[in-house]
Parts: C-alpha cells; structure tokens; sequence
C-alpha cells in the first residue's frame, strides 16, 4: 500500500485526524514520534506530568484508577490530551492492554504546528472528542441520579 493511500485511510478512520487531507496528515505525522509498548506497559500514572498525548494505531488501552479500568481504549482512540493541554497532573494511569503501538505528540510538536488549518483542525477534533466523553459522563451521571432517587 502506497504510503498516500495509508494516510488518506487513517484521515477516513480515526477522529483526531478528520478533516485533514492525506498530505496534511503525513506533514503531522512527521512532527509526531511512533512508540510500540508490549502487554502491561504503563503508559503514564495518574498523577504524573502529561508530557504526551496518544493515538492508538493498534492494540488496546486501559484507562485505570485505583485498580478500577475506567474505560478501554482501541484503535484511532486518542488519550492524554487533558493533561497535555491543560498542564494538570493525569487523572487516571493508562496501561496496554495488549501490545500496540501509537502516534504520539508532545507539547514542544504542537507548538511547533506548521499551519494554522491542520492545528485548527486537530484541535476542533480533540474538542470534539472531549465533548462527547463529557457528554457520556453526563448521562452516567444522570443514570446514578434516577436509580438512587
């Protein structure tokens, strides 16, 4: 497969990369680092500085607290972006649940962002992402509510 036609696959299928055109995604894809985990690895601890924030190109990824997965993340799911942009500590520790691998992207590549429409872009994605995981905290939240009424 024809490195274009990998990237235009990746634009169509993971939501951090939605609206960006082939050549744009492989100009950010060259700001970014890839990294490869085996099974277990720990990502970042709640708590720590977020330095990082991550795609999932394959595998899966637990989000933990305090022994408690919080949520499994899979492939084109984004993570460590609150920490990232907010400078806040991590609020959950993320481990692979299996071997995967991820496009990663610090604090110095965004700054360092080529264009104002792919940043632009990126982050409209990642706000979009926040908002729909706000609004399913909402309707947990919600759920609580009604059955302890």
């Amino acid at each position: 497969m024809a490195f274009r036609d990998k990237y235009a696959r990746l634009v169509h299928t993971m939501d951090l990369f939605r609206g960006l055109s082939p050549d744009e995604l492989m100009k950010l894809m060259t700001m970014g680092l890839t990294e490869a985990v085996h099974k277990d690895t720990v990502l970042f601890k709640k708590g720590s500085t977020g330095k990082k924030m991550y795609v999932i190109l394959e595998g899966k990824v637990n989000i933990v607290d305090e022994g408690k997965v919080l949520a499994t993340l899979g492939k084109g799911e984004l993570f460590g972006e609150m920490a990232l942009f907010s400078e806040e500590p991590r609020n959950a520790t993320a481990v692979a649940e299996e071997s995967s691998s991820f496009f990663v992207l610090t604090a110095n590549s965004l700054n360092e962002l080529f264009t104002k429409r792919i940043a632009i872009q990126l982050l409209l994605n990642i706000v979009g992402k926040l908002s729909e995981r706000l609004r399913k905290a909402d309707e947990l939240l919600a759920e609580r509510d009604t059955t302890t009424c």
